[in-house]
């Protein structure tokens, strides 16, 4: 028996094939069609981008911050040429010490950092300078200055108060360098680090307000300085501060008022460093709230009382503190045990008995 087709049906199924095929090319088609789409685009963007690099790395510094820098290397001696590279027709963001904010092309950064050699290892002779010149207040976006040991020379202008985005100072170790105001300081509302030891601050007149205006401050560095006593009334008008954690006053002419100051300054302190000054008389109890202190250094002074009283208003810090250099001085009575301060691996105490027999003790 012969089975019947249906003609009409089979056109039906090629039709039907023929349609699903059409419809997966077409799908494929479009999906290939994107796939190049968006190939497109990366590579568009990636052009974009990389001509948005290029043209920041372009940026140029202002003539108006190159001419400054340029009036200011008139005033070093520069015996090595090591700002050889310092010439007019160069961009003076390349120049050696000198960066640059690559969008603006204002001077960020005058680090002479290099030229800084404590221990004469170098066989560049260092930068040397005369006076700090009042048009360096023109570069105003600077936000760090290192000047150490430029040998510089007379007052410190003003006019870097203008700084105003400062966050990092160092001026130390300009002997001849002297200021009768800290006033300009109350503008660095940024500034982080500073550093003015072996500067002469001998006739500079209410320091501590001035400091006081320094909100971010978290390192200060004022040794050998020639700074005189703290008038205690002074501190009711100095706001307590929050970011002071570093501070070395060694070697000036304190007497015990700067550890009323120290307490009504801040009380996140981690190092302080008050060796080589006037203090007398028995360690008042003012560090009672340093409960991060890691270094106290009070070496070279004249303070006097039974040390294990001494050791007793440290008590806030007997999981911190990681250093005590109570030597050089006039205590009295037993060494005390300093078990209970659990991190301590140097400690330097001086005591004397009754006889006037002088006991050290190190660790």
């Amino acid at each position: 028996m012969c089975s019947f087709q249906n003609p009409f049906a089979s056109t039906l199924q090629i039709a039907y094939h023929l349609h699903n095929h059409v419809f997966q090319y077409n799908e494929w088609w479009v999906y290939a069609f994107g796939l190049v789409g968006l190939v497109c685009l990366a590579i568009a963007s990636a052009i974009c981008c990389s001509s948005s690099v290029g043209s920041s790395n372009n940026i140029m510094c202002l003539e108006t911050e190159k001419h400054a820098l340029l009036q200011f290397k008139q005033g070093l001696v520069d015996k090595s040429n090591a700002l050889a590279s310092w010439e007019n027709k160069k961009d003076c963001c390349k120049w050696r010490g000198i960066a640059c904010n690559n969008q603006t092309g204002h001077v960020t950064s005058l680090d002479f950092s290099f030229s800084y050699d404590p221990y004469h290892n170098s066989t560049e002779v260092p930068l040397r300078g005369t006076m700090i010149p009042k048009f360096i207040g023109s570069l105003s976006q600077l936000k760090e200055r290192k000047l150490a040991d430029a040998n510089f020379s007379g007052p410190v202008p003003p006019q870097l108060g203008n700084l105003s985005n400062l966050h990092t100072l160092d001026l130390s170790e300009n002997y001849d360098v002297r200021s009768e105001n800290l006033e300009w300081l109350s503008h660095f509302s940024s500034l982080r680090y500073l550093n003015m030891s072996w500067l002469n601050l001998s006739e500079t007149v209410n320091w501590p307000q001035s400091l006081s205006k320094l909100t971010s401050i978290t390192e200060l560095q004022l040794s050998s300085c020639h700074l005189h006593d703290v008038n205690l009334r002074s501190l009711f008008f100095i706001d307590s501060s929050t970011s002071l954690q570093v501070l070395h006053l060694s070697g000036n002419f304190f007497n015990s008022s700067i550890f009323y100051w120290i307490a009504n300054v801040s009380s996140n302190f981690v190092h302080i460093d008050l060796s080589s000054n006037n203090l007398e008389g028995p360690i008042p109890d003012v560090f009672t709230s340093m409960l991060s202190l890691e270094s106290l250094i009070l070496y070279r002074n004249q303070l006097s009382e039974n040390i294990e009283d001494s050791v007793k208003t440290l008590s806030c810090a007997e999981n911190t503190l990681e250093t005590l250099d109570l030597g050089a001085n006039l205590f009295w009575g037993s060494l005390p045990d300093l078990s209970r301060f659990q991190l301590v691996t140097l400690a330097t105490l001086q005591s004397t008995d009754y006889q006037g027999n002088k006991k050290r003790s190190s660790m």
